[in-house]
């Protein structure tokens, strides 16, 4: 993750000054450093359990090395990455104090912990020691669980009864829809230059909102495979979605439209953690999605492996649909294309038009398969991830209908006309031959194109944005484009 040291002394003065603006007495949030600065350990127990640990930055991202059993590991996670996980806490569970916040440790507290098995259990254990550790007490366990479990929190408020139900305020609070999106496709056989699966992504959300999210996880564990993700400090899935392992195991996927729920399920976000960790190929990470899916966080799931077979898994609440290939390729942008889980989503499910910004990146997608099909490697991967071509327009036009999102720019391609503060932030692209090699991706952290973002201009050309989200909002904007652009950079673990 660097240009470190530019980037260190520009998230500074932006720090600064946004806290200048601030009324007096105003919580000043510290400047987000990349990379961290963990304090020394001052204990033979503390220095023991960050043993084989490391971080480092290159390009803008925050590389965490993690070995050892789950308790290790997770204090590791916490203790190095204390200051992502903090921001991560603040702006998902809302200022301290504040009634989601609450209403989240509450779910997570009586409703998800009952739920995870002990192995998971012991990392987040851990990773609230770590945080504890690194001078960030503030930060509960559970605030550490009900982050983890974001894209459960709509599901399982509902599963409260009695003395434990949630208010009707906490409720809406915690099932307030989510902006998100992402980019992302996989091909193999006749469709790679090599034969072998190639995989890439990219992810939208909101700008101010995931400036924590550069952290790539390396974890080392005692039992199952290596794996990397990447995510936000104190977490112990990705959510983003992005993995990697050394059976040579590769999955992503664009978020779908959530139906119906069934409380009684498992989470999400134990289950990608265990197919990342110890899944090898397409059939098994299938079955571990499916397996007592609780209906929150439908995708479309992009999976490979080192047999050559590639699949898409879109995951509705309580349906599915599964294609799987020897040959091919797949192309995904929030677009439900799947005959099952279109039929769950009824008047939810994207309309086939090309002004719908997930299905016109769905018919690019299509394009870009005949352009590049028989040729695709990482070089082409990530030409395509960065891809602006409008369908609806039918010209280069960097905007909301784009592989490479930049909604602020609008249907004109006018920066920051649109009033959105949300769009593609990062790309990855990985070889079969990468992930069995280290676990080996290239990545970017910013627009994949390479384009600029500046806070300062839009927030001068929308005036109430700063008002109406308040003053982490402004904070992690303009620390995010301080951040960024970036250049490609290979991270090898």
């Amino acid at each position: 993750m660097t240009k470190s040291l530019t980037k260190i002394v520009c998230v500074a003065v932006l720090a600064c000054a946004v806290a200048a603006i601030w009324a007096p007495g105003a919580r000043a949030f510290s400047p987000y450093r990349v990379p961290p600065r963990p304090p020394q350990p001052k204990s033979p127990s503390v220095k023991a359990l960050l043993k084989g640990a490391s971080v480092t930055a290159q390009a803008g991202w925050i590389v965490a090395t993690l070995h050892g059993g789950p308790y290790q590991i997770g204090f590791q996670n916490g203790y190095l990455t204390a200051q992502s996980a903090n921001y991560w806490t603040l702006v998902d569970l809302g200022s301290p104090g504040g009634a989601t916040r609450k209403a989240g440790e509450r779910v997570a507290r009586d409703v998800v912990w009952k739920k995870i098995p002990r192995q998971y259990r012991l990392e987040l254990e851990g990773i609230a020691a770590g945080l504890r550790a690194a001078g960030y007490p503030q930060d509960t366990l559970w605030d550490v669980v009900a982050a983890n479990d974001w894209a459960d929190q709509a599901c399982y408020a509902r599963a409260l009864h009695g003395p434990l139900a949630t208010t009707a305020a906490e409720a809406r609070l915690l099932s307030r829809p989510r902006k998100g999106g992402c980019s992302a496709f996989i091909a193999t056989g006749k469709s790679t230059s090599d034969g072998r699966p190639v995989m890439g992504h990219n992810t939208w959300s909101a700008y101010d909102q995931n400036f924590m999210y550069n952290v790539m996880f390396s974890v080392h564990p005692t039992r199952g495979h290596a794996f990397c993700y990447q995510s936000a400090g104190g977490q112990i899935w990705s959510g983003q979605d992005w993995y990697e392992n050394s059976a040579g195991l590769m999955l992503t996927e664009t978020t779908l439209a959530d139906t119906t729920y069934r409380p009684s399920g498992s989470p999400i976000f134990i289950r990608a953690r265990e197919a990342a960790q110890y899944d090898s190929t397409v059939s098994q990470v299938v079955k571990t999605l499916l397996v007592d899916n609780n209906g929150a966080y439908c995708n479309e799931w992009l999976i490979g492996d080192r047999a050559g077979e590639i699949a898409s898994l879109q995951m509705g609440s309580k349906v599915h649909d599964l294609h799987v290939k020897r040959s091919g390729f797949f192309g995904s942008s929030n677009y439900d294309w799947g005959k099952a889980t279109r039929a769950e989503e009824g008047s939810q499910a994207d309309p086939p038009h090309p002004a719908n910004d997930d299905y016109a990146r769905y018919v690019r997608w299509g394009q870009l398969d005949k352009q590049y099909g028989g040729h695709i490697d990482a070089t082409t991967g990530k030409t395509m991830e960065a891809d602006t071509y409008d369908t609806l327009l039918k010209k280069i036009c960097p905007d909301e209908r784009t592989i490479c999102g930049e909604p602020e720019n609008g249907s004109a391609g006018v920066p920051y006309s649109s009033g959105n503060d949300g769009g593609a932030y990062d790309a990855k692209v990985c070889t079969e031959a990468m992930v069995l090699d280290g676990l080996q991706m290239w990545a970017r952290w910013g627009h994949p194109n390479g384009d600029t973002f500046s806070a300062a201009k839009f927030l001068a050309a929308n005036p109430t944005w700063a008002a109406s989200n308040g003053r982490l909002a402004v904070f992690g904007l303009k620390t995010f484009a301080a951040q960024t652009p970036n250049p490609w950079v290979l991270l090898d673990f």
